[in-house]
Formats: C-alpha cells, sequence, structure tokens
C-alpha cells in the first residue's frame, strides 16, 4: 500500500519532479489552490478515493490545449505510488499502474485571471469591491488563500492570495455583527424549546448555536470559516471549542444553556479585545423576566455597527456575507448566483 502524504506536498513535488522539468522556458505559475481537503489541510488517507492525487494548478497565458496535450503524452502514469491518471478528470482516480497511453492528468491549465473569475466571480488584481467580500463564500477565500505557492516569478498569485487575507475593518466589523445578530435571534430558544418539553429542539437549536459560535470564533480570529465538514475541525482547541462540546453532549437544559453563554462570554471578551467597537460587559444576562440566561448578541451587534465609519455600509441591512444569507450548496457553489443573492439581500 502506498505511503499516505498530504496533497499539498505530493502536489510539491509533482511540480518540481515531474511537471516542471516538461515546461522548458514556457513562462509560468504553479500552485495548488482551490477545492479539496488537501488545500485546507484536512486530508487523510480516506481523503484519496476521489479528487485527490498529484495535480496542481499551472497558470499560462497561451498554448493551453498543446502544453495538456504535451503533459498527457509525457507524465509518467504514476507518481511517488500514486495514479497521475484520473477518469474523468476530477472524478475517481484510476488506480491501476499498467495504464496504457496518454494519462487524464489532473493538472489544471489556464489564466490566471480565468481561474479566479471561475472561483470568486471577478479578478482581484483589479480591486476587491464590497460587493465582490460580501458575495464570496468564505470557503472560496479558504480555497485561494490556503494551499501553496510552488513558482511565481512575477508575483501575480501571491499578491492576490494576499489582497484577499482578510476583509477591511469596516467590512470586517459589518460581518462580525451580522454574526452577533445571527446569535441574538435564537440565544433563547434553547431554553424556552426545553422549558415547553421538547428537548429534541433544545438540542437542536443548541446545535445550531454552536455553527453560529464557531463561525463567530474563527470570524475574530480573521480565519475563513471552511463549509460544515470542517468547520470544527478548523476550530482551534481552546476555552471556546471546549465549552461548546459541552453544550454539544450535555443531558440538561441548565447545563447547555450554562456551556453555551459561557462560550459567548469567551467570545465576548475577545469582541472587547480586538477593539473594533465600544467595550461592553462581557457578561450574561436574564432575557426579559423569564428566566433564561442570554449574552445578549445584539448589543454587539449595534456597537459594532456604529463603529462602522462607511456610512453606506453602516446603513446596510444585516443580511451580511452570503454565507448568512444562505448555506444553499447550489447557491454557494455558483458565483453568479452568490453575486445575484447579495445584491438582492441589500434592497430596502
Amino acid at each position: 500500500m502506498t505511503a499516505f502524504l498530504p496533497g499539498v506536498e505530493l502536489a510539491r513535488l509533482f511540480y518540481a519532479e515531474a511537471v516542471r522539468p516538461l515546461l522548458g522556458h514556457r513562462p509560468h505559475a504553479a500552485a495548488r489552490l482551490g477545492p479539496g481537503s488537501d488545500v485546507l489541510g484536512f486530508d487523510t488517507p480516506r481523503s484519496t478515493d476521489h479528487d485527490w492525487g498529484p495535480r496542481l494548478e499551472l497558470f499560462v497565458d497561451d498554448d493551453i490545449g498543446e502544453l495538456g496535450a504535451l503533459l498527457s503524452e509525457q507524465l509518467p502514469t504514476r507518481f511517488r505510488g500514486w495514479s497521475t491518471h484520473f477518469e474523468p478528470p476530477g472524478a475517481r482516480v484510476r488506480t491501476m499502474a499498467d495504464a496504457d497511453g496518454p494519462v487524464d492528468h489532473y493538472v489544471t491549465i489556464t489564466p490566471f485571471p480565468r481561474w479566479c473569475h471561475g472561483l470568486l466571480g471577478f479578478d482581484p488584481a483589479g480591486g476587491v469591491t464590497p460587493l465582490d467580500w460580501l458575495a464570496t463564500p468564505w470557503q472560496r477565500f479558504a480555497e485561494i488563500t490556503g494551499g501553496a505557492v510552488f513558482h511565481d516569478p512575477g508575483g501575480a498569485i501571491s499578491r492576490v492570495r494576499e489582497s484577499l487575507r482578510w476583509y477591511p475593518a469596516d467590512l470586517w466589523r459589518y460581518v462580525l455583527a451580522t454574526q452577533w445578530q445571527r446569535i441574538a435571534e435564537e440565544e433563547p430558544f434553547p431554553a424556552r424549546a426545553a422549558e415547553a418539553g421538547d428537548d429534541r429542539g433544545a438540542r437542536v437549536i443548541t446545535a445550531r448555536l454552536c455553527r453560529e459560535i464557531a463561525r463567530l470564533s474563527l470570524l475574530q480570529s480573521r480565519r475563513w470559516p471552511p463549509y460544515s465538514k470542517w468547520l470544527m475541525a478548523a476550530l482551534p482547541p481552546d476555552k471556546s471549542a471546549w465549552h461548546l462540546t459541552a453544550a454539544l453532549f450535555a443531558d440538561d437544559a441548565r447545563s447547555r444553556e450554562d456551556a453555551v453563554c459561557t462560550a459567548l462570554e469567551a467570545a465576548a471578551e475577545r469582541q472587547n479585545e480586538l477593539g473594533l467597537a465600544a467595550e461592553l460587559p462581557p457578561t450574561r444576562r436574564e432575557f426579559h423576566d423569564r428566566g433564561y440566561e442570554v449574552i445578549g448578541g445584539d448589543r454587539f451587534a449595534e456597537a459594532l455597527r456604529d463603529a462602522i465609519t462607511d456610512p453606506s455600509l453602516r446603513t446596510r441591512p444585516l443580511t451580511g456575507a452570503i454565507d448568512q444569507i444562505t448555506d444553499n450548496t447550489a447557491v454557494l457553489t455558483s458565483p453568479p448566483i452568490c453575486r445575484a443573492v447579495t445584491a438582492a439581500a441589500t434592497i430596502p
């Protein structure tokens, strides 16, 4: 059995030892970016059954078809024990060691601006507008800023990656305000559901809140929250993560409430430390006179919104980024739909 190697490291070796020698003096850049658990550093031996293997992105301005044919003809059928043949490209890896003829390689060959348009819906080299920031899923930002760049002689890829590392300050405030507002809208619901005898409902709502708190924690840490499969794996193993785990496993309503509130108190402390808005007491309080404990997420949403200096952004509805509007996969994987939905969500 072939020993597992993290996909980004395999791609680095594949480029240096198998692809680069075939390129001659052709101007190019090379990287491993885009979709794939390997780009986020979450790949394991389980990942090797599809969309995984010796693959990379090769950015060129011309001779795309010729270069693709050259690699098909001259790449080895296996590299470091892994098949270079995908059938069809981008699907399951064909693992036969004796594949004959040209390989259906998984080297994406394209101009870098075209690749950006396909992934993001815009070319960041021309500047990034508020709509670009808000209409791009966090997963996509993680895919273009993650992974690794192997060859970038003009620095174009590195400049784009750096420009997308994180939101500008006002947009960061706006997205954080929306996230706090999302939490405020449901934080008293687990206790109310439990009080009404609906333990299953209380557990489901608690899990929803844990997802939103995890996203908040990553946003506060200037880390793009990945989609659901990797969200909790991306969360640092700090006290917030421990309290979220406690909330998910708690068997009684009070324990769940205490764990959620403690996680939110930690998030409120971090919010104050960021200095993005006026400091607020990071402590729980009673929801009206019902005896439920909440952090009052709307307090932090309002403070962050008040600190936004751009008038058009400050008055924008707290619909937030596309991930805060919807989790529909058909939307989040289509840049044109993301842009249309985000734009529509701001109409008064």
